[in-house]
């Protein structure tokens, strides 16, 4: 196809989201959308200097998962992130400086990008979630996600719609369960959060003399990159680690 081309139209790619039962990877849907732009140099300069919040986690893997309520939180600014993930001596000092960059990684989740980005209101048009069929859906209506190599979130599923996925910069690896594995993943509601259900197990390293139907389970592994878009339908189990030193993805959650 032509470069300008994009495989489906708004209304196909629509139709596709609200239906398909599959997880699926869009490619070619987004390169005209300026914040494929939006590498962690970038935002740091758009950001200017302002703090935003960093889970920290350790990169050994236990055999349970690492639970927000298990991390240390940090206020840093991207620029100070960026430093620390290049290994830079600046670090010594400053809000990481008790987190060996060796031993852990850092994740900043913005659920509120348009509480970062609030006096730049003309940033939230670099993303369309209208080339997917969702009109006047841009960053306002989207989080953010910045980690270092190892950062992850720990499996579980999101009780609403289903979740579309821009990679930006570096890669993921996500774990994908369907609904029907929900028994095999030992569902738990501790940490308690509202949208979200956690599995016990530690998909990275699970342990199965606790859990011994995890290996009924049936994982599909996606290796999302820059410029792809992943479809994560509705209740399926995730599991998702940042697999280069810096990843950027974009997520906007879907109504169904």
């Amino acid at each position: 196809i032509g470069e300008d081309v994009k495989p489906f139209t708004p209304g196909k790619a629509k139709e596709i989201v609200m239906s398909l039962q599959q997880p699926a990877v869009f490619c070619n849907m987004v390169g005209d959308w300026p914040a494929l732009h939006w590498n962690a140099k970038y935002l740091s300069a758009v950001l200017d200097g302002k703090t935003i919040q960093f889970r920290l986690g350790l990169k050994t893997v236990d055999l349970d998962p690492q639970f927000e309520t298990r991390c240390s939180y940090v206020e840093a600014t991207l620029e100070e992130f960026l430093a620390w993930s290049c290994g830079q001596p600046s670090c010594l000092s400053g809000p990481f400086s008790c987190y060996e960059y060796s031993k852990y990684w850092a994740y900043a989740d913005y659920k509120y990008i348009a509480r970062i980005f609030e006096d730049k209101q003309e940033i939230f048009q670099d993303i369309r979630w209208s080339d997917f069929g969702f009109p006047g859906r841009s960053g306002k209506e989207s989080t953010l996600w910045i980690g270092s190599e190892g950062a992850n979130t720990p499996c579980h599923l999101d009780s609403y719609g289903c979740n579309l996925v821009l990679q930006v910069q570096g890669r993921k690896r996500w774990h994908l369960f369907p609904p029907g594995d929900t028994s095999f993943l030992y569902p738990t509601r501790i940490p308690y959060e509202e949208s979200s259900i956690f599995s016990k197990v530690n998909i990275a390293n699970p342990d199965l003399k606790r859990f011994p139907e995890f290996r009924n389970t049936t994982a599909h592994v996606v290796t999302l990159s820059p410029g792809q878009v992943l479809l994560v339908p509705r209740h399926w189990w995730h599991y998702v680690e940042s697999i280069d030193p810096i990843t950027v993805s974009i997520n906007s959650w879907i109504e169904l």
